[in-house]
């Protein structure tokens, strides 16, 4: 009789899995924009797939719900998967089988993830490309190596001798660059300063003007500082978290006093600064705004972002996040041994 296990058979398949799984990820914003164009123009597209998504057959659930499955399904595998590690005798040959599938998976997965973001990375920066003025000197904005950290409107606070006190600038922060512009009709942008990351500083400013307390951070940029305003603490926060990359890395032998909180409802990241988080995954938090996002640091895979405080619960038990830790612990030297 044959004995095998799930471990066996992701070692045996992965690899021929991935040819397929691999595209089909990349091209699923092309399939949802195939599908919404066909559900628009196609009336009897339309009528039949409406008439399968209220069959019982199909659960009377939507065709997308079936279309996202496949990058569902691998994560909730991984996690599985991780579960086996904790769990089984070190030293043994199925702890050895385990660790290899969760290599597999893993790998699976940062490759369809890095696949997924280079090819929006690719399509957003041509866009931009062609609606951006410079007023500095000119920046060449395509490359396959750029990728987006994070984008969006800040109020830059000016000299208080001027007219004008304060100004709408736009940030389009990349792992390579940051540009600052100005906002245009038509979605355009007169890029006014640029600089490379490395040469960025952001720090906190607890400052209050007109008696008001804002949100304020100062950049530093070009031998220069600027005073930033944002709407929420959130996003003061998470444009400093972003400029402050790359983060030191978590020891997990050493963060005892760290607060961790469970993912209570699945979370699926519009932003690039965001952390989706499956039911049940687990993050060391580093940080919290009054306006309710967290920034933590999956203890899975050691991955950071910013997750709504609303699809989070706090572990109050102590021996719970110990019990955390070590198994973090346990899969990070496995892995290493492997």
């Amino acid at each position: 009789m044959m004995h095998f296990t799930v471990c066996d058979i992701i070692v045996r398949h992965c690899q021929r899995f991935k040819k397929v799984y691999v595209p089909y990820l990349t091209n699923q914003s092309y399939q949802d924009a195939t599908y919404q164009r066909l559900m628009d123009e196609n009336q009897g597209f339309r009528r039949v797939v409406e008439k399968l998504e209220r069959s019982p057959v199909c659960q009377r659930l939507p065709l997308r719900s079936f279309l996202i499955l496949p990058f569902q399904r691998i994560t909730r595998i991984k996690l599985l998967v991780q579960n086996i590690v904790k769990r089984t005798a070190q030293g043994t040959e199925e702890e050895v089988q385990a660790i290899k599938a969760m290599k597999l998976l893993e790998r699976l997965i940062q490759e369809s993830n890095d696949s997924i973001t280079q090819m929006k990375s690719i399509e957003s920066l041509v866009s931009l490309s062609a609606r951006v003025d410079f007023e500095c000197r000119t920046l060449p904005l395509v490359s396959q190596s750029r990728r987006l950290v994070r984008e969006g409107p800040v109020t830059e606070m000016m000299d208080f001798s001027l007219k004008e006190t304060e100004r709408s600038v736009y940030l389009h922060l990349f792992n390579d660059y940051l540009l600052l512009s100005l906002n245009k009709e038509g979605g355009r942008f007169t890029v006014i300063d640029h600089a490379p990351v490395s040469e960025l500083r952001a720090e906190n400013c607890r400052v209050k003007l007109h008696s008001l307390e804002k949100n304020l951070f100062r950049l530093h940029l070009n031998k220069k500082a600027l005073l930033l305003s944002t709407d929420t603490q959130g996003d003061k926060l998470r444009w400093i978290s972003a400029v402050s990359r790359p983060h030191p890395v978590i020891d997990y032998s050493a963060e005892q006093d760290f607060t961790q909180m469970q993912c209570v409802r699945a979370f699926v990241a519009h932003q690039p600064d965001e952390l989706s988080l499956e039911k049940a995954e687990v993050i060391l938090v580093h940080q919290q705004s009054s306006d309710g996002w967290v920034e933590g640091t999956r203890l899975s895979d050691r991955h950071r972002g910013w997750t709504p405080e609303s699809h989070l619960e706090t572990i109050a038990s102590l021996r719970v996040r110990q019990r955390n830790l070590l198994d973090a612990l346990k899969i990070t030297t496995a892995t290493a041994a492997v």
